[in-house]
């Protein structure tokens, strides 16, 4: 069996610690998709214009491991309870593959803006398929333990020297870098399994920054966006 890459995902996250544990969850976030040779052409997207949600078949390549466990622990259940993999949604699987329904947002020639995107920057790409609401919707479908969507459980704010650096990172390259900010950590990005440690300062990368915080009875207080050294020169 063969299969290729078609096309890389640019995304606004840097890392992994921050991205939403499900697609839809960050609506702000956004993505760029390109395809690759020799899938590089406009042709391949004509007719796409007509959909409003794209299926993403992606690999989780900064989680692929030469042996698997037959269980995970899923975050939904506060980490410490096991289930079998085919039971979740976990990147730790025998084939590291991923499956997200996003936003189409725009059409660019061989490019295509997504939003509300769960991947890390440099997602290697699968496939692309148009969501079909009549097929891919059913509302009376069972949820197991995932059965409604997670609701944000912090309050975020900025401190001053944050509130600073917004006023001048926030333009074109990073559009709504607040909301992105605010949306991402809302929903706890630190492991389910790790108790709070009021004072600890937590930290990944968005775009080229570094975002720093700390959180006490879910209040998140960014302390800090700065350009990432490890991608300055």
């Amino acid at each position: 069996m063969n299969i290729n890459s078609i096309a890389t995902i640019r995304s606004c996250y840097s890392e992994k610690f921050g991205i939403p544990r499900q697609p839809g969850l960050v609506k702000s976030a956004t993505a760029t998709l390109e395809l690759a040779p020799p899938y590089n052409t406009p042709d391949a997207f004509r007719g796409l214009d007509g959909f409003s949600h794209l299926w993403i078949i992606f690999v989780f390549h900064q989680s692929a491991r030469d042996e698997w466990k037959a269980t995970v622990r899923p975050p939904r259940l506060g980490g410490n309870k096991r289930i079998g993999v085919f039971a979740s949604r976990s990147n730790f699987r025998p084939n590291p593959i991923g499956l997200s329904v996003v936003e189409l947002l725009e059409i660019d020639g061989i490019r295509l803006k997504l939003g509300g995107g769960d991947f890390l920057d440099g997602t290697p790409v699968l496939d692309i398929k148009p969501y079909i609401p009549y097929a891919d919707s059913l509302p009376n479908a069972l949820g197991a333990f995932a059965a409604a969507a997670p609701e944000p459980v912090n309050r975020v704010e900025f401190s001053p020297k944050a509130e600073r650096a917004l006023q001048t990172l926030e333009n074109r390259d990073r559009p709504a870098l607040r909301q992105l900010v605010c949306d991402m950590l809302a929903f706890n990005p630190r492991p389910a399994y790790q108790t709070e440690k009021p004072g600890r300062v937590f930290g990944t990368r968005v775009f080229d920054l570094e975002v720093r915080w700390k959180e006490a009875n879910s209040l998140v207080t960014v302390l800090s966006l700065d350009p990432s050294l490890n991608l300055i020169g």
